[in-house]
Formats: structure tokens, sequence, C-alpha cells
């Protein structure tokens, strides 16, 4: 394969797959010979890595955000934003799609569970939710990455009572 070969497949992943065009730079600039003095490229690297570990934050937050709304939706014992938390998902869900691409797919996909975990976590220690215990493996079972990067599934509120009803005792 020549070098100009190898030039014109680099745009196209980095056109398609952002986070694996960075990961993939780095690595060939981490292989470089040593011999080379234009170019600092074990910082160079770096700076690529960081790039993509960068995209990959991003991504996790949105995610984080989306499961955080979710959970909100479902059981918040305050509903009257619910139309607001709504509309935050949909925004929530353009912007990860902005950057979404099957290797941070492939990143984030197996962190979904600590992620909702650190949610559940959060917004119970702030108060902000009243989730029975028994429904925390619900919530993994109910919040699949498909339905947290689709457009249209958003999680059915469950009922005042049975919220009042779960609530930790003060």
């Amino acid at each position: 394969m020549s070098q100009d070969a190898d030039v014109i497949d680099r745009p196209s992943l980095y056109d398609t797959d952002y986070y694996a065009w960075t990961q993939a730079q780095a690595a060939a600039l981490h292989a470089r010979g040593a011999g080379e003095t234009v170019l600092d490229y074990d910082n160079l690297a770096e700076e690529v890595e960081g790039l993509g570990k960068s995209v990959l934050r991003g991504c996790r937050s949105q995610v984080a955000n989306i499961v955080r709304h979710f959970l909100k939706l479902q059981y918040a014992l305050d509903r009257q934003p619910e139309r607001h938390w709504r509309g935050e998902i949909i925004d929530f869900r353009i912007e990860l799609q902005q950057d979404l691409t099957r290797s941070l797919t492939n990143r984030l996909r197996p962190q979904l569970s600590r992620i909702i975990d650190d949610q559940i976590e959060s917004l119970s220690a702030r108060g902000e939710i009243a989730l029975p215990s028994s429904a925390r493996p619900q919530a993994h079972e109910t919040y699949t990455w498909e339905r947290i990067v689709g457009r249209r599934w958003f999680p059915e509120p469950v009922s005042i009572p049975d919220k009042i009803d779960s609530a930790p005792a003060a």
C-alpha cells in the first residue's frame, strides 16, 4: 500500500468515526521511529489520545444525563417538571448522536450498568427520586442501550402512591 493510499483512508475514518480515528492516529504516532525530530511524537500522541478521551467523556455524560432524566420521569415525587425532563432527554439524545460512533458505543455499552447505579445513587441521596430497592434491577432491564440512544422511548411514571409507600423512612 502506498503512502498516498494510506493518507486517503485516514480522512474517511476521521469523517465516519472520530474516536476510532484518534486512537488509530495515536497508535501510529507512538509507533514512529525514534530518529524523527520534526515532531514531538509522544506529546502529539498524548494530545490525540486526549481528544478521543474527551469525546468519550462527553458521550458518557450525555448517556448519564439521559438515564438521570429517565429516573426522574419514572420515580420523581414532583411530576410538574415532566414536560421539561422529556425535552431535556430529546436534547441530550440529539447531542449524543452528533458524536456517537460504533467504537464509542463499544466503549460505553459495558459501562451502562455503572452509569445507571451512579445516577440512582446520586438522585436518591439528593431526595429527588423515591426508588424502591426492588425497582433497581428493573431500571437495569428497562433502560437498555437501544432505548437510551433511540429517539422515541420514554419510561412510564410510577404512580405517586407506589413511590410514597416505598420512600425511605426519615
